[in-house]
């Protein structure tokens, strides 16, 4: 060892508690220094903990971020994507109104080019007649002038005759008393021949629709007996009331679909199977409720009051449902045809179907064959055209067109009813639809109106096939006078005509028949 590197007192021979000291000192450094040594390993060491955890929690932090950037950017994206659909929405939506309203305002110049048509067709109708009253006029002015004539050169040759008896008053008594030959009667042409048939036959046809017309004004003297019989017994209100509201609620629900009607039907039996079993008094004559002839027995007046209240809800819905969509017209008639065949529903066998009939004939009477002019109030009377209210004006013509296309539909419906495997009884047979079809298509050529080709229209339309299933070729032929002659004898211009031989176009393009 140098001698630099030893302590001064180590050096000092006279010194060695000095010589203690400085080993001392040096001990303790030495410790100090290890001690520092450890300390500043453990703050290595914890300065790596704590930047790995610092690490750590930056990692996080970033993925948090990264995730939240994420969440942000998919909630912008479906925010835009609502956007674009809102939007989308929006377009559509425009676009329907927009297709509402071009059909909305085609309607209106439909309309209002019908309307306008019918003026024209009026204002040509009317001119027409005033054409052919001074024809008319005129040729009975020359007949008048003509039989004058005749009857002057008839008066003349009398007196010629006279003159020459006079004359010839010695002639011999064989030659006086020669038998003159009968006169020839002329021979009856067809048209002739059929005028007292036709003749005959109209009347009978007006004298039915009377006997309907009192069936109906009984049943309004009906409903006010019961009005007064209900103010007389509160449970008799009381139920009156419920069992109305029942059948007018289940008929207005009745819609197309198999077994869509089960419950409605179910309501409407008992319903008046109730009225049937709780209330037997009073009754009502029922002769005076059918058409025909018969041997008179009593009905409960509630029971009839009821089906005759059934009988106005079917009607109402005819004119409201099928004018718009004919179809929904079969499940009703269905329904109704079921109600009035019904074992519990007839009297002594016979059914009560005269009451539907009967406002069938008030508010149809086309349906009969009874015809009138569209131009005065007693035809439109005769032709069904209802007022707005009871005094008021006429419904408009597209409201008369629709009711009586509604009608057309739900008689078709009611009267063609295919019975053959049923155990009821058919109460109004499909002859009752041929006859409706005759009545319209006899009607006189100068009385044929377009209430008369709308309905005609809606008894055909959407019937064809049971049509020809109970009538077979006789339909057909009937089908073809009816959409290829039938129009021929329509006003001029009508659109009801047009629409009416357009009828043999459907039913070869949609039903691939051909008349």
């Amino acid at each position: 060892m140098a001698v630099a590197d030893l302590s001064p007192w180590k050096a000092a021979k006279d010194s060695p508690s000095r010589q203690l000291l400085w080993e001392l000192s040096r001990l303790a450094l030495a410790e100090q220094e290890e001690s520092l040594e450890r300390l500043d390993q453990a703050c290595r060491e914890r300065g790596a903990v704590l930047k790995s955890a610092l690490d750590e929690a930056a990692a996080r932090h970033d993925k948090v971020r990264r995730d939240a950037e994420a969440e942000g950017a998919r909630i912008e994206q479906e925010r835009q994507q609502a956007k674009a659909r809102r939007e989308a929405e929006h377009r559509r939506q425009e676009e329907r109104e927009r297709e509402v309203e071009a059909e909305r305002e085609r309607i209106e110049r439909q309309r209002a080019a019908t309307q306008r048509a019918e003026r024209a067709a009026t204002q040509e109708r009317e001119a027409e007649e005033a054409r052919i009253k001074a024809e008319k006029d005129r040729q009975d002015a020359r007949q008048a002038k003509a039989k004058r004539e005749e009857e002057e050169k008839a008066a003349a040759a009398r007196k010629k005759v006279e003159e020459e008896r006079r004359i010839k008053e010695a002639a011999t008594a064989a030659a006086r008393s020669a038998p003159k030959p009968l006169p020839t009667l002329p021979t009856a042409g067809q048209t002739v021949a059929n005028t007292p048939q036709r003749t005959r036959r109209y009347s009978e046809m007006e004298k039915e629709h009377q006997r309907y017309f009192e069936i109906h004004k009984t049943l309004k003297q009906l409903r006010e007996f019961m009005g007064q019989q209900s103010k007389q017994n509160s449970k008799l209100k009381t139920k009156m009331g419920d069992m109305r509201r029942e059948l007018r609620k289940s008929v207005g629900q009745l819609r197309e679909g198999r077994g869509a009607n089960i419950k409605q039907n179910k309501a409407i039996g008992d319903t008046l199977g109730e009225a049937l079993a709780s209330f037997p008094e009073p009754k009502i004559s029922l002769a005076t409720l059918v058409a025909q002839p018969i041997q008179d027995v009593q009905v409960p007046a509630l029971f009839v009051y009821l089906l005759n209240h059934f009988a106005k809800a079917v009607i109402a819905q005819f004119i409201k449902e099928a004018a718009v969509s004919p179809t929904i017209a079969d499940p009703i008639g269905t329904a109704t045809v079921n109600v009035f065949a019904k074992k519990e529903h007839l009297v002594n066998g016979i059914s009560l179907i005269d009451i539907l009939i009967a406002k069938f004939h008030r508010v149809c009477p086309p349906m009969f064959g009874i015809y009138g002019s569209e131009r005065t109030d007693q035809g439109r009377e005769r032709l069904g055209w209802w007022r707005e209210y009871p005094g008021g004006p006429f419904v408009s013509t597209q409201m008369h067109q629709d009711r009586m296309t509604g009608l057309g539909a739900g008689y078709a419906a009611i009267s063609l009813r295919n019975f053959e495997t049923s155990r009821m009884t058919n109460s109004y047979p499909p002859y009752h639809y041929w006859r409706a079809l005759a009545g319209i298509l006899n009607v006189p050529a100068g009385q044929v109106t377009d209430t008369h080709l709308v309905l005609l229209r809606a008894l055909l339309s959407n019937s064809e096939a049971r049509f020809f299933h109970f009538y077979g070729e006789s339909a057909k032929q009937l089908m073809q006078f009816a959409v290829n002659e039938y129009p021929k004898r329509a006003p001029k211009d009508s659109v009801a005509a047009t629409l009416l031989s357009n009828l043999g176009n459907t039913w070869r393009k949609d039903k691939k028949l051909y008349l």
